[in-house]
């Protein structure tokens, strides 16, 4: 939206600059070359992005998603494109829950996962879920896995050496699009 704002002032400007020059009207003149140049400056940066480190871009031209993605650094794109920057840092995402054991006790449970954004699949994480993904897809996959895992193990297991083996058997049910780093189980409590 700048780059056409800038690009009607750089009109407008070019416009005045034109008729104050036949006029012989220099003060008028200075003034729209000044503008005219301010206002092209403005919309030639509008064809760079640039995308911090450990985030990705994802292009959406008018509802049109780019299939490629933007990696971190100095981008050029199409200045009237939108660009929807994602944290692909490794984050995490800590809950505390009651779930199930396999004797039927309910257990405190408090759990975080390390995650992070996959480079590859962030254009269609903005195609099919949006830019708060997390709390639409990760977030509730995340209890449901948890649950799932717990309920196959006896209480014990999520205070014993099992531990391991729970964190690794849920890292298994994280979606596709996230690359998990590390889960871990603390703080059982029956």
């Amino acid at each position: 939206m700048l780059f056409v704002i800038a690009l009607l002032a750089a009109i407008a400007a070019g416009f005045v600059y034109f008729n104050a020059k036949r006029r012989v009207n220099k003060s008028e003149s200075t003034l729209a070359l000044v503008g005219l140049v301010i206002a092209l400056l403005i919309a030639f940066m509008q064809v760079w992005t640039i995308i911090p480190a450990g985030h990705v871009g994802v292009i959406d031209f008018f509802g049109n998603v780019s299939d490629n993605t933007l990696k971190p650094g100095v981008n050029f794109v199409n200045p009237m494109a939108n660009v929807v920057k994602f944290d692909a840092r490794t984050q995490e995402l800590k809950e505390t829950m009651n779930v199930p054991s396999k004797e039927g006790l309910s257990v405190e449970l408090e759990i975080s996962l390390l995650y992070s954004l996959s480079f590859e699949n962030a254009n269609k994480i903005y195609k099919t879920v949006g830019e708060d993904y997390v709390e639409k897809i990760l977030i509730p996959q995340f209890r449901s896995v948890v649950r799932g895992v717990t309920s196959k193990y006896e209480a014990r297991a999520l205070y014993t050496a099992e531990r391991e083996l729970l964190s690794r058997e849920m890292l298994i049910g994280v979606p596709e699009f996230i690359i998990p780093s590390l889960m871990i189980l603390t703080r059982p409590r029956v």
